[in-house]
């Protein structure tokens, strides 16, 4: 390799360093909480039902599969998958590419319709929506394109350098130890009422609730999130995962029930 091909290599590195992809909502934590939340609202004999098509898979590892093959270039083609880009004042305006809404609509349609797909087909779909329920309730997963979801939004958290979407990803979760038994008491205090809202199906609604917490999200000052911030938005980080992991069941419980 000459000179100037390895100059454009290393230049090329560098630029892909300052533009991280979006791929993990809620990271390892969040994810595994929706799940556990959606395995607490199946209906009778629907885990069962779950288990069959994930085989050797728990839901909790089904829910964070998408973010571990990350690495493998062979799942490249997921990468878009995991969001949607929708500019501050527009309306979503539904495409036809690889977008999270469109992969929640065709794999949700495969388990609907498994008997006609093949069992590898059927094993991915699963895997998909079980993750992806837990990215459309991460607001930053259906933010602004200018600034690909807070990737580009350079923040010092509390005292360590991050990003806005790290910050909701997985840094306000394991500051303020957020668990899966916090966020089910917090759901206890809920109405019946609240909850059965929570499970209708409607993916473009569920995407229109994550984005309306995006003005809250943006409300920092001197591109530093603190303590005051983190106490503000950690009741609507909760909230979002316990809608994620109701929803999740809903859509499982429609499938096999």
């Amino acid at each position: 390799m000459n000179a100037v091909k390895i100059i454009s290599v290393i230049l090329l590195a560098g630029c892909c360093s300052l533009f991280p992809s979006k791929l993990s909502a809620w990271g390892k934590i969040g994810h595994r909480i929706v799940a556990g939340i959606a395995e607490d609202h199946l209906a009778p004999g629907v885990a069962d039902s779950v288990q069959l098509y994930l085989g050797d898979m728990t839901m909790k590892e089904a829910a964070t599969w998408m973010d571990e093959v990350r690495s493998d270039t062979a799942y490249n083609y997921l990468k878009p998958m995991h969001y949607i880009n929708v500019e501050k004042g527009e309306l979503y305006v539904r495409t036809f590419g690889p977008n999270i809404l469109n992969e929640l609509y065709q794999s949700f349609k495969i388990l609907c319709h498994r008997s006609e797909f093949s069992k590898e087909e059927v094993f991915m779909a699963m895997k998909k929506v079980i993750h992806l329920a837990g990215d459309l309730g991460q607001p930053l997963h259906v933010g602004y394109g200018e600034d690909r979801g807070g990737n580009l939004v350079e923040v010092t958290f509390i005292d360590k350098k991050s990003n806005l979407h790290k910050v909701w990803d997985s840094d306000i979760i394991e500051r303020q130890a957020v668990t899966q038994s916090q966020c089910t008491e917090l759901m206890n205090n809920w109405s019946k009422r609240k909850i059965h809202r929570c499970k209708k199906i409607n993916f473009e609604k569920w995407m229109s609730d994550s984005r309306s917490w995006l003005p809250l999200i943006y409300q920092f000052d001197n591109a530093t999130i603190d303590q005051k911030y983190v106490d503000k938005v950690t009741p609507v980080l909760e909230r979002q995962l316990i809608v994620s992991g109701l929803r999740l069941s809903a859509l499982l419980n429609t499938v096999f029930a």
